[in-house]
């Protein structure tokens, strides 16, 4: 067996890195990159600061408080970032100086009910996760806690900003509690908290949000009784930066502890996608920063604010690295800001620091100021507080910004940049991910190359017609209507291969027909005879027309590989674990060579490492094993096609590590799974670490086989952001609708997965099918996870159940939510097992056989 000298050379490799990098976005700003000015700025604060931070140290009048708790975290997580242990030791000693060795708190009065208190145990809970579990620090946070349960609260539970301040709730105290509490939650196994700080962020909404501006209000007072608060609504008067930059950052900060099964996800996202349209709204055209009355712009007094820019900065760049905002809607005006910030407001000493200027010492409501200004909320009132230069609460954002804004420049762009779908709402983002390639108009007759339908084999007419297509700048290889014959088919980047209606392209059973290649096989990679067509790090490809891939298989050739017969062996086993054995124990690919002798069955169709694809009209019949198994590629659509094929194994469409799919109005009647989702087997599977992700099936029929769409088994590189709806599963033949298959060796983590207007006929186990006992179970050491799954608006006439979900007690199944739905003829009990909350609305599950109602009141006729 002979490689091609290109798959030898490539045979090693096996990261999969997408060609389409950030280059259409800067990667220095003024000379230096976000990361290096975020570590300008720490070096120079901490040079200016040396220990005045710290109790005991240089400034007598250093405490525990919000301001420097803000600048401390940023120096942590630019730490965590860099690797450089200073700037996390550095900002650790500010926040852990304050604690003594019993844990309390110097100069800490719980009795105060200051929110102000709490982001300091931020940078201590940030210790405790690196697996510093010092008992002070422990202790510490706990006393925040417990001052967090018995805060005093407004009517409908709302935190008080502070005691001296009843009623009210500012935005500055969203970011003093909410991040710390959803922190503590994760770190302490608390998951009521979890509700807690959902609520906060979505009162604060209700009772700051301005429609007409798209700003947020700085407080409300639920009494209407501060002199600074209308007496009607309850607001404060103007819109300042800061607040809302620290709601901003309280949401950002929060989403990344709460679990996506929490009820209020999709609200808090909303909330923050408001919030980022109002602030891009009043970004300064000019600058690219922010005012400190953010809606009024150049009034005389007003001026361009530095904490509240950074803020933003870090607030919208975070957001769009998380998923949560659309980068392609976003990043102009981060880039703007960020730019903007060091043009606008970073200068230069002569010592060569740098500074951050033009920050707003501090502003809030309520009292009066030394010089006996009111604090009443007016304009005067805020741009009469001193303007600093170097203001914690503008240099610790400073420095998150540059780590966000790192991350964003440095990933992929707009179009391939990875996200967490959080439900239907992100659905137009995905299909926009995703556009079918198109190729000239110029045709290639494989009959203008040598081909004769009924000859025995065309595979060199049809290799010569590929070849000169391409070398022309693409077009369609047309397969015309009539019988062809032929071996593997390797597609060239701008290809159609068009079959023809009336034609049939049967594939040539003599497995010498088809090359050794590097492919993959049931999710780990080696080097073994070719699938049917076959593509190699090509782009615009396509396999298009309605005419039939005959791929002739039956118990004679393909099929007989894998023929389990009692007492008898399959002719593939050996070399199956062979195989799963070299991918557990990390064998080169290169040395993973397999042939004929060895009976692993090709696929039908597979693109690898391949870039805009298009599969549409075909029909598929008698394939070895997998029909259509895109791998390690991106941007497939695959349309209208009508799959009939009852071999072993022979599922219908598999994308693999693949990202951005298409995937309607087609038929799968395939005796095994119709679609199985899938990311690489075990420990082979890890190594190459890419998640399939961003796929939408929809307006498809699903008829015999093992699950209608189906995640895993092969699953340990993840699988993220399905969604299905319009679909039509039915069959006796077809054993469920919607499953998840992984277990403890498998691992990786299945989420974001959302089912709507489905209509399920009959099904032969269950409508939704969880099983983490799977083959192996629970006896391996990788945790499988479930999460964020949604179905609404399903409909099935007869199942024995509607939920079959078996966890392990290691692994995590949760969010599971059902909504709309209609189950009918159930005949056996749900199963729910090691699974956190389901949760049922508007649910009717209704038995087959209604029992009999039972009176303890007898009838009227009965008396």
């Amino acid at each position: 067996m002979k490689l091609t000298r290109t798959l030898f050379a490539l045979a090693a490799v096996s990261a999969f890195v997408l060609r389409s990098a950030a280059a259409d976005v800067p990667q220095k700003f003024n000379g230096a990159t976000p990361l290096e000015w975020s570590q300008r700025l720490a070096d120079s604060e901490m040079k200016r600061l040396g220990t005045a931070l710290e109790a005991g140290g240089s400034n007598p009048k250093a405490r525990w408080d919000y301001s420097p708790g803000v600048l401390a975290l940023g120096l942590v997580r630019l730490g965590e970032t860099t690797g450089n242990s200073a700037y996390t030791q550095f900002g650790t000693r500010a926040v852990a100086s304050h604690v003594n060795p019993d844990g309390t708190i110097k100069g800490y009065k719980e009795e105060d009910y200051n929110i102000d208190n709490i982001p300091p145990g931020k940078v201590l809970l940030a210790a405790i996760a690196r697996g510093d579990k010092n008992p002070a620090y422990v202790k510490a946070v706990q006393t925040l806690r417990d001052q967090m349960r018995r805060h005093p609260r407004t009517s409908e539970g709302g935190f008080w900003h502070k005691k001296r301040y009843p009623h009210q709730m500012w935005l500055d105290g969203l970011y003093m509690a909410s991040p710390f509490l959803a922190q503590y939650a994760v770190e302490f196994d608390e998951p009521a908290l979890f509700d807690d700080v959902a609520k906060q962020i979505v009162l604060m909404d209700a009772h700051s949000y301005d429609p007409a501006t798209g700003l947020f209000w700085h407080a409300w007072d639920e009494a209407r009784a501060q002199s600074w608060a209308d007496k009607k609504t309850g607001f404060s008067p103007h819109f300042w930066s800061r607040a809302i930059g620290w709601y901003a950052m309280a949401i950002v900060d929060s989403l990344d502890y709460l679990p996506v099964s929490q009820p209020e996800i999709d609200h808090i996202v909303g909330i923050l996608k408001r919030l980022a349209d109002g602030v891009v709204r009043w970004q300064d055209p000019k600058t690219g920063v922010w005012w400190q009355i953010t809606n009024l712009g150049t009034r005389p007094g007003n001026y361009l604010e530095g904490s509240g820019s950074s803020m933003f900065v870090y607030a919208l760049a975070k957001a769009v690295n998380k998923g949560y905002l659309p980068r392609e809607k976003y990043e102009a005006a981060i880039l703007k800001g960020y730019q903007g910030l060091l043009d606008t407001l970073i200068k230069s000493n002569p010592d060569g620091t740098i500074r951050l200027t033009q920050i707003c010492q501090g502003a809030g409501l309520g009292y009066t100021m030394a010089n006996g200004r009111p604090r009443d909320g007016s304009f005067d009132y805020y741009i009469s507080e001193p303007i600093v230069d170097n203001d914690p609460k503008g240099t610790g954002p400073f420095i998150l910004a540059g780590i966000e804004v790192e991350k964003m420049v440095s990933t992929k762009s707009a179009a391939t940049a990875s996200f967490q779908a959080r439900g239907w709402d992100d659905y137009e983002r995905v299909l926009a991910r995703i556009k079918a390639p198109t190729f000239p108009a110029k045709d290639f007759p494989i009959t203008d190359f040598g081909a004769t339908a009924g000859s025995p084999d065309s595979s060199d007419a049809i290799a010569k017609a590929i070849a000169a297509c391409h070398a022309a700048g693409g077009g369609r290889v047309v397969i015309p209507a009539g019988e062809w014959f032929t071996g593997a088919i390797h597609l060239q980047s701008n290809v159609n291969l068009h079959v023809s209606k009336g034609a049939t392209l049967k594939f040539l059973t003599d497995p010498k027909k088809y090359p050794i290649v590097f492919t993959r096989w049931e999710g780990v990679e080696l080097m073994n005879v070719s699938p049917f067509i076959y593509a190699w790090e090509q782009e615009n490809i396509a396999i298009t027309g309605e005419g039939t891939l005959d791929g002739q298989a039956d118990w004679d050739n393909w099929w007989g590989w894998n023929k389990k017969e009692p007492g008898k062996v399959t002719r593939q086993k050996a070399a199956r674990d062979r195989l799963l054995q070299m991918g557990e124990t990390n064998v080169p690919v290169a040395q993973r060579v397999f042939g004929p002798d060895d009976h692993l069955r090709p696929n039908f169709i597979q693109p690898y490492r391949c870039k805009n694809i298009l599969i549409e009209g075909v029909s598929i019949i008698r394939s070895p094993m997998w029909e259509i198994n895109p791998v390690l590629s991106e941007n497939i659509t695959v349309r209208g096609v009508k799959i009939h094929s009852h071999g072993p194994n022979n599922d219908g469409c598999d994308p693999e590590s693949s990202r951005d799919i298409l995937i309607e109005d087609c038929v799968f009647d395939t005796g095994d799974d119709c679609i199985a989702i899938k990311s690489g087997r075990n420990n082979d599977g890890r190594r190459v670490g890419v998640p399939t992700e961003n796929i939408v099936i929809r307006n498809s029929k699903m008829l015999d086989g093992h699950g209608g769409v189906v995640l895993g088994s092969e699953c340990s590189g993840g699988i993220r952001n399905v969604f299905v709806e319009n679909c039509e599963m039915d069959s006796p033949n077809l054993d469920r609708a919607l499953r998840f298959k992984n277990n403890a060796v498998r691992g990786g983590v299945l989420e974001n997965v959302f089912m709507r207007n489905v209509r399920v006929g009959r099904v032969g186990e269950a409508v939704l099918t969880i099983d983490f006992r799977y083959e192996e179970g629970a006896k391996g050491d990788f945790k499988p996870v479930v999460r964020n799954v949604q179905l609404e608006n399903v409909t099935s006439s007869a199942s024995p159940r509607a939920l079959y979900i078996r966890g392990i007690p290691a692994g995590v199944i949760e969010g599971i939510r059902v909504k709309n739905c209609q189950f009918n003829d159930l005949t056996e009990p749900e199963v729910v097992e090691h699974a956190g909350i389901v949760t049922f609305t508007n649910v009717t599950l209704t038995p087959k056989k209604l029992p009999k109602g039972l009176n303890s009141v007898p009838s009227p006729e009965a008396k």
